[in-house]
């Protein structure tokens, strides 16, 4: 499982919900505004030519906003 995450996400599950954890705080500009931060990385990360870590960061992006949607 831990393997699939890695290959997912870049890093284990537990240290993504806690970055989520970190921005719910309103100083941090919410979900909304971490989910638009790892766009904006993935973007950067195509016009680099880095595709993986591009898929990685979009992938961490919908993880966040499907969060959003179930609370």
């Amino acid at each position: 499982m831990k393997e699939r995450q890695l290959n997912m996400f870049g890093m284990p599950k537990e240290w993504l919900d806690e970055l989520m954890d970190d921005w719910r705080d309103p100083m941090m500009g919410g979900l909304q505004m971490l989910a638009m931060s790892m766009l904006s990385d993935a973007q950067e990360r195509i016009a680099l030519g880095d595709g993986n870590t591009a898929r990685q960061y979009i992938n961490r992006a919908k993880y966040v906003i499907r969060q959003t949607r179930e609370q």
